[in-house]
C-alpha cells in the first residue's frame, strides 16, 4: 500500500540570522575585492551568435596579427556566447570558426563585439547524410550534444530523446545519469519542478543537452547530477502553437492514460507572452508480492514469523496543468521575466487489495504454530485544495559584470482520506484514516560573473525559507495522533572561477559553504520537538583538454544528501496490518566524495566515476510488536558505501542507420554485521559486492517520406545496489514508428510499444539481520503509446529563469 511522505520547513534563530548576514556581506566584500584587483590589460572581447540571433558554446575565436596573419592568441565561447582573448596586442584579425558554420573573419575595430556565424548548407547536408558532425563534447565536468540537425530531434518527446543521449539511461519509466542516479533538470535555465514537461516538451523543439556528472559550486551540495536543456529560440514576430494529443494504452491491464497538451506564444518586438495548458488522466496498476521472515528470541525461545503477501495498488487520477507568463529585453544586455503555473488535481487516489497469510511458530516446537489469515482492502481519496509555483528572474550585462537573479516561491496543500476495511480469520473491522500538509517556499538566487586574468570568476548566493505542516490520525489502536511543523532556513554563498589555460586545458575550481537551519515541533508532545544546525564546505573542481581527436576530463566534488522531509516527521503511518512507517528528525547527512573521468574519441564515450559514501541513507526494518508487525523507517549506515562505475557508449551514423550502444558496470562494496538471533554469536557478516551490467541499446532508420522506424533495449543483469540485492535480470525491449507531414515536420504522428517481452518486473531482497525481505514486484510497463502533434508558426520560449531553491522544493514533493 501506499507510503506516506512528508516535508520540511526553515527556521533560524536570530545568532544564525545574523551570522546569514555576515556571511553575505562577507561574500559582497570579496566580489568587490576581486573586481577591483582585477587589472586591465587590452583585450578583445565580444558576443557570437547563430543567424537567429541565438548565442553559440564551444566556438573558436583566434586573434590574428594584421600584418603576417600570424597566432597572437585565442579563446573559446561559453554557454553564452562570450569569448575574452587577453593579449597585449588588442588589434589585428579573428577568425571565428565552428563545425556547422562557415568561417567568418572580423576586424578588432569594426567588428562592435558581436559576430554572426551563417549556417554552412554544405556541411549540414553533408551530415544529414553521413553523419560527419560531432554531435558531444565534453567540458571539465559535464558533456555538452547537439539534437538540433541530428538524428535525435525526431524522438518524439523530450524524455524520448533523452534516454538515448550519451551518459543517460532510461531505467522503468524513470531517467537516470549513469552512476549517478536521478538527475534535477534545467529547461533554458529554469529549473524543472514536475517531471511531466518532460513529456510535453518536444525533441524538436531541443537545440542541445548538456549533462552534468559532478556539478559545481553554483548547485546545490544535494545535486549529485544535473541536465541542462536548451530549446531552439526562433526570431519573429506574431502567434504560433503547438498541439499535442497522447493516448497510452494499457496491454496488460487494460487501462488507459491519455494527455492533451496546448503550448502558445505571440511575440512582438522585444516582448514574449507563453502559456501552457495540459490535460491529463492517469491510471496504473503495481502488482507486487513480498515474503518476509522475521525472528525475535524471548528468554531461551527463538519465535519466527512467516508472512506471504499479494498486494495490488491501483492509482488513478485527473488534472489540468496550466501556466502563463512574459519574457521582456529591456535592453541589449537586461532582460525580465516572469512566470506562474498552478497543478489542479481531480479525483486522484489509488484502490489496495492485500491478502497475508502469516505463520508464527517458536523454532524447534511445531506444535506452537499459528496461522493468520488476513484480506485488507483501502480506498484513498486525496484533495489539493491549492498548488501553486513560480519564478522571476533578472538577467543583465552592465560593464563586464554579469548578474543573473532568481526568485522563487512554492505553495500547496494536499488532504487525504482513507477508509480501510480489515478482516483477519474471518473477524471484519473498519478503520478511516485522516491527513493534511502544506508547503511553503520562497527562495532567491544571485549569480555574478567578472572577467579575470584567463577566465571567468563567478560568486554568488542562495537562500531558501521553508514551512511544512503534517497531520495524521487513524483509529487504529497503538498508532498515535501526530500534528508537526517543520521550519528550515538556509543560505549558501559560493564561489568558482573557470579559466582556458593553454597547453594545460579549461580549468575550474570552487567551493560553495551552506549553514542550514532545522527546527522540528510536535505540537502534541514537545518532548520531541528538536532543533539543529549545520555548517559545511563543498570544495569542486574539473579539468578537460583535448588531444588530436581526443576529448579528456577529469572532475571532483563532495556532496551531501539530506533527509527527506518525511523522513524526520515522527508520525507512525499505517501502509498495511503488518507495516507501519515512521520517521526520525535525529537523521544525519550523508556524505559524498566524487571522482569522475570522461574520454571521447569521435563517436565512442568512455566514463568512469567513483564514490564513497559516509553515514549513507537507506530503509530499514524493525520488528514492532511480536504478531508479526514491521516499523519500516530510514537510518544512517554504520559503514562506509563504496562504488564505481565505467561505462561506453558507442553513437556513430552510418547512412540512415543512428545506432546509441551503451555497455557498462556499477560496483557497491559495502559490509555489514547484522544482529541475528539465529546465529550462536548473535551476529552475522553481510557483503555487497556484487556487480550490476547495464546494456542500453537504441537503434535509429530515417527512411524516405519522412518516416522513422526505431528499437530499444535496456538489460540489467542481477547484482548488488548498496544494500539491496536485486535477484533476477531486468529486460526492456520496444519499437517505435514515426510519420511526418508538412513543411518542416509540422503534423507528426507516433506509434510506441514498450516492455514488448513483459520482462521488466524487479525481484529485490533486503538484510536486516532479524528480518529479510523478498519481494517481486511490476508495474504496467507493457503499453501502446500513441501521440499526434501539429505546430503553427512553432518557436521556442526565450524564457532564461533559472530558478532557486530547488534541492528544498524537490524534497518537499517526496
Amino acid at each position: 500500500m501506499k507510503m506516506q511522505f512528508a516535508e520540511p520547513a526553515y527556521l533560524c534563530s536570530n545568532k544564525s540570522k545574523t551570522e546569514m548576514k555576515r556571511i553575505a556581506f562577507t561574500v559582497w566584500l570579496t566580489v568587490v575585492s576581486m573586481m577591483a584587483m582585477a587589472t586591465h590589460l587590452p583585450d578583445v572581447e565580444g558576443t557570437v551568435v547563430d543567424e537567429q540571433g541565438q548565442p553559440l558554446e564551444f566556438v573558436n575565436v583566434v586573434l590574428l596579427s594584421e600584418g603576417d596573419s600570424a597566432f597572437v592568441q585565442g579563446a573559446t565561447t561559453d554557454a553564452t556566447g562570450h569569448f575574452l582573448i587577453k593579449t597585449p596586442e588588442n588589434h589585428g584579425v579573428l577568425k571565428v570558426t565552428s563545425v556547422g558554420y562557415k568561417t567568418t573573419f572580423a576586424n578588432t575595430h569594426t567588428f562592435g563585439g558581436r559576430v554572426v556565424l551563417k549556417d554552412d548548407a554544405k556541411m549540414l547536408q553533408e551530415v544529414t547524410v553521413k553523419g560527419s558532425l560531432p554531435k558531444t563534447k565534453l567540458t571539465g565536468n559535464s558533456m555538452v550534444t547537439a539534437i538540433q540537425g541530428t538524428v535525435l530531434e525526431k524522438s518524439g518527446s523530450a524524455k524520448e530523446m533523452l534516454s538515448k543521449v550519451p551518459g543517460m539511461t532510461l531505467k522503468g519509466d524513470a531517467l537516470e545519469v549513469l552512476g549517478k542516479g536521478t538527475p534535477i533538470y534545467y529547461i533554458n535555465g529554469r529549473k524543472m519542478q514536475n517531471a511531466d514537461e518532460l513529456t510535453r516538451l518536444r525533441s524538436e523543439e531541443i537545440k542541445e543537452v548538456e549533462v552534468i556528472t559532478n556539478p559545481g559550486a553554483q548547485y546545490d551540495a544535494t545535486v549529485t547530477a544535473v541536465v541542462r536543456i536548451k530549446t531552439i529560440r526562433r526570431q519573429g514576430n506574431g502567434f504560433g502553437f503547438d498541439l499535442t494529443a497522447n493516448s497510452q494504452n494499457d496491454l496488460r491491464y487494460g487501462y488507459w492514460d491519455g494527455s492533451s497538451t496546448l503550448n502558445m506564444r505571440y511575440r512582438y518586438k522585444a516582448f514574449e507572452l507563453f502559456g501552457m495548458m495540459n490535460g491529463w488522466k492517469h491510471d496504473q496498476m503495481n502488482d507486487s508480492a513480498p515474503h518476509q521472515w522475521s525472528y525475535y528470541r524471548s528468554g531461551d525461545q527463538l519465535t519466527g514469523i512467516n508472512q506471504n503477501t499479494r498486494l495490488l495498488n491501483h492509482w488513478t487520477g485527473k488534472g489540468l496543468d496550466w501556466n502563463v507568463g512574459f519574457n521582456l529585453q529591456l535592453a541589449e544586455n537586461h532582460t525580465v521575466g516572469m512566470r506562474i503555473e498552478q497543478h489542479k488535481n481531480y479525483d486522484s487516489g489509488y484502490d489496495a487489495w492485500q491478502k497475508t497469510y502469516m505463520t508464527k511458530m517458536i523454532v524447534g516446537k511445531p506444535d506452537s504454530k499459528e496461522e493468520t489469515n488476513n484480506v485488507t482492502e483501502e480506498q484513498l481519496h486525496e484533495h489539493y485544495p491549492y498548488n501553486w509555483e513560480g519564478n522571476a528572474f533578472y538577467n543583465g550585462k552592465v560593464g563586464k559584470l554579469n548578474i543573473d537573479l532568481n526568485i522563487d516561491f512554492l505553495t500547496n496543500k494536499k488532504e487525504e482520506n482513507g477508509d480501510i476495511q480489515e478482516s483477519v480469520n474471518l473477524e471484519n473491522n473498519t478503520m478511516t484514516s485522516d491527513s493534511k500538509t502544506t508547503n511553503q517556499m520562497f527562495a532567491d538566487k544571485l549569480v555574478l560573473g567578472y572577467p579575470v586574468w584567463k577566465g571567468m570568476l563567478q560568486v554568488g548566493s542562495e537562500m531558501s525559507r521553508v514551512t511544512r505542516r503534517s497531520f495524521y490520525q487513524i483509529t487504529m489502536d497503538g498508532v498515535p495522533t501526530t500534528d508537526s511543523k517543520v521550519k528550515e532556513n538556509s543560505i549558501a554563498a559560493f564561489v568558482e572561477y573557470a579559466c582556458q589555460i593553454p597547453k594545460v586545458g579549461s580549468v575550474s575550481a570552487g567551493l560553495r559553504y551552506e549553514h542550514v537551519g532545522f527546527d522540528y515541533k510536535d505540537r502534541i508532545n514537545n518532548d520531541n520537538s528538536l532543533e539543529r544546525y549545520t555548517n559545511d564546505l563543498f570544495p569542486s573542481f574539473s579539468w578537460a583538454n583535448q588531444w588530436g581527436a581526443v576529448q579528456t576530463s577529469l572532475s571532483y566534488s563532495m556532496k551531501t544528501q539530506r533527509p527527506n522531509y518525511w523522513m524526520l516527521n515522527e508520525a507512525v503511518i499505517y501502509i498495511n496490518p503488518y507495516s507501519l512507517q515512521t520517521g526520525d528528525p535525529k537523521l544525519k547527512n550523508a556524505k559524498t566524495h566524487s571522482i569522475g573521468a570522461n574520454a571521447r574519441w569521435k563517436w565512442l564515450n568512455l566514463m568512469a566515476n567513483y564514490e564513497r559514501t559516509d553515514d549513507a541513507l537507506t530503509q530499514w526494518s524493525y520488528i514492532y510488536n511480536d504478531q508479526g508487525v514491521m516499523l519500516i523507517k530510514n537510518r544512517n549506515l554504520d559503514v562506509p558505501v563504496r562504488s564505481v562505475s565505467v561505462f561506453l557508449t558507442a553513437s556513430p551514423t552510418w547512412g540512415c542507420y543512428s545506432p546509441s550502444w551503451t555497455v557498462g558496470m556499477q560496483k557497491f562494496d559495502m559490509k555489514q554485521t547484522l544482529a541475528d538471533p539465529r546465529e550462536a554469536s548473535g551476529v552475522r557478516t553481510v557483503h555487497y559486492n556484487r556487480p550490476l551490467f547495464v546494456a542500453n541499446l537504441n537503434n535509429v532508420f530515417r527512411l524516405p517520406h519522412k518516416w522513422q522506424l526505431e528499437s530499444y533495449l535496456y538489460f540489467q543483469r542481477k547484482g548488488d545496489c548498496m544494500n539491496f540485492r536485486l535477484t533476477n535480470n531486468i529486460c526492456n525491449l520496444g519499437f517505435v514508428v514515426q510519420k511526418c507531414w508538412l513543411k518542416n515536420d509540422a503534423l507528426c504522428l507516433r506509434v510506441t510499444v514498450d516492455d514488448v517481452l513483459q520482462r521488466t518486473r524487479q525481484k529485490v531482497n533486503m538484510d536486516c539481520g532479524y528480518y529479510t525481505l523478498n519481494q517481486n514486484s511490476a508495474q504496467s510497463n507493457h503499453r501502446l503509446n500513441i501521440s499526434l502533434r501539429y505546430s503553427f508558426n512553432a518557436s521556442g520560449s526565450k524564457y532564461k529563469g533559472t530558478g532557486a531553491g530547488k534541492e528544498a522544493a524537490g524534497r518537499m514533493a517526496q
